[in-house]
């Protein structure tokens, strides 16, 4: 390249790179001009909670209208309403959402309990205190498939079922836990009034684990596991609750997995709710208001149930069903 050329292309990059420089400076300019500048107001620091491994913290709060009583199966938790209907949620969501699949359960007018089993499908039992009958549904709600009602029942304080469709009904007034087949005939009586051990006063929450059924004592403040096949026949002879005379006050209710591993039970008298293996060792506290910072506290516990790492305890004074997780280590 000759002297000359090599001049002017000098001249002309200097050009490009004066220009290129202007035009860098003169764009916050022009942004200032089209508007005007807002700074961002300072983002505020949330302290939320760090949820502790290896126990339970609290997942979320569903508002819902006087729940109490409800049983849980997979995706989907039933819940008593109002004592005036049964809904029916997703149990992976943050607030509450009603499958779309599912209609609403008719022929109700005062249900307290709800309980669940699986056969070769899913069926839903509630007891209604307005008639005094257990009514069996599909899962997918709709009118009852059929119902059945026995002239000994005073009240119905306990609800469960076996993978066979044998009912189980607990009635606190009476003492008593009586069995019923699918059609409602009276097969035998699980246990009744009495002190010892495969004897209840006043029971309440029950639940079938698929070889025991579960049993809130309420009147001795116990926990037992009866033999359901059987009268007044413990599987385990020493009550949980039995060695440690203060472990439990006035316990409502209890719930089991589906795999009979664990039971979760609602100590009501002491505003908690415990968690425990089959064979009586404690195994976790799921709620207390020491240790779950809730703002009113959960006070008297009366309804529980579990689903794999859930546990759902309903609070029918507040309006709410809260969602305890068990967080892995």
């Amino acid at each position: 390249m000759r002297s000359g050329q090599g001049g002017r292309w000098m001249i002309r990059l200097s050009i490009i790179q004066r220009a290129l420089g202007t035009a860098l400076l003169l764009a916050p300019v022009a942004l200032l001009a089209c508007g005007e500048r807002m700074e961002l107001p300072p983002q505020p620091e949330y302290e939320r909670p760090i949820p502790e491994p290896g126990t339970y913290n609290l997942k979320t709060v569903w508002n819902l209208d006087a729940p109490t009583d409800l049983a849980v199966f997979g995706l989907y938790l039933f819940v008593i309403e109002n004592n005036a209907r049964l809904g029916a949620y997703y149990t992976t969501r943050l607030s509450p959402a009603t499958p779309p699949m599912i209609s609403p359960f008719t022929g109700l007018t005062a249900p307290v309990q709800v309980a669940l089993t699986k056969r070769d499908s899913l069926f839903v039992i509630v007891a209604d205190s307005a008639d005094m009958r257990c009514k069996i549904y599909y899962w997918l709600g709709g009118d009852p498939l059929y119902t059945f009602t026995d002239s000994l029942w005073k009240s119905f304080d306990g609800l469960a079922a076996d993978a066979n469709l044998t009912i189980y009904v607990a009635d606190a007034v009476r003492d008593t836990i009586q069995a019923y087949d699918r059609w409602g005939r009276r097969r035998h009586t699980v246990s009744s009034y009495g002190t010892g051990s495969g004897y209840v006063i006043d029971p309440h929450g029950i639940a079938h684990n698929g070889r025991l059924l579960v049993v809130s004592d309420t009147g001795k403040d116990w926990v037992q596991r009866l033999r359901p096949d059987t009268t007044s026949i413990p599987g385990y002879a020493e009550p949980i609750g039995f060695e440690q005379a203060d472990l439990f006050d006035r316990p409502m209710d209890v719930a089991t997995d589906r795999y009979g591993e664990f039971i979760y039970v609602a100590d009501t008298g002491q505003d908690r709710v415990l968690k425990f293996l089959t064979t009586g060792a404690f195994e976790d506290t799921v709620y207390s208001p020491h240790k779950i910072d809730l703002d009113p506290p959960l006070t008297a516990p009366r309804h529980v149930c579990s689903e794999d790492s859930l546990v759902f305890v309903s609070d029918p004074e507040f309006g709410r069903v809260l969602l305890m997780e068990l967080k892995p280590l």
